[in-house]
């Protein structure tokens, strides 16, 4: 799984080069890039490709452009959100917990 932060930023700043397209493994297009980079014309199209990269959600990126097949993209995104949401959990319920009602009504 390839970070798009990492392909946008490489993209913008070495976009001529086409190091963004080695990056994400398509070695042939980052060739093409090398050999046309005398042109200017890789760096423009890196540039633009370097803000869709960026401004692209996460799993519409791995689909695309890193060829992850739809249904792997989901569960991969989804099992992060699992793990976010699983360590922020507080499970002490609200009933165990020692609470001194002569300190909540000092004011």
């Amino acid at each position: 799984m390839k970070n798009k932060v990492v392909a946008g930023i490489l993209a913008i700043l070495l976009g001529d080069l086409g190091i963004h397209k080695f990056y994400l493994g398509k070695i042939g297009w980052g060739i093409v890039y090398l050999l046309f980079c005398w042109t200017g014309i890789p760096a423009i199209v890196g540039l633009i490709e370097g803000i869709t990269y960026l401004v692209t959600d996460e799993e519409t990126f791995q689909v695309k452009y890193c060829g992850m097949p739809p249904s792997v993209a989901v569960k991969e995104s989804a099992g992060e959100y699992d793990k976010i949401e699983d360590s922020h959990i507080d499970e002490t319920p609200l009933d165990d917990m020692d609470v001194d009602d002569d300190n909540i009504n000092m004011v």
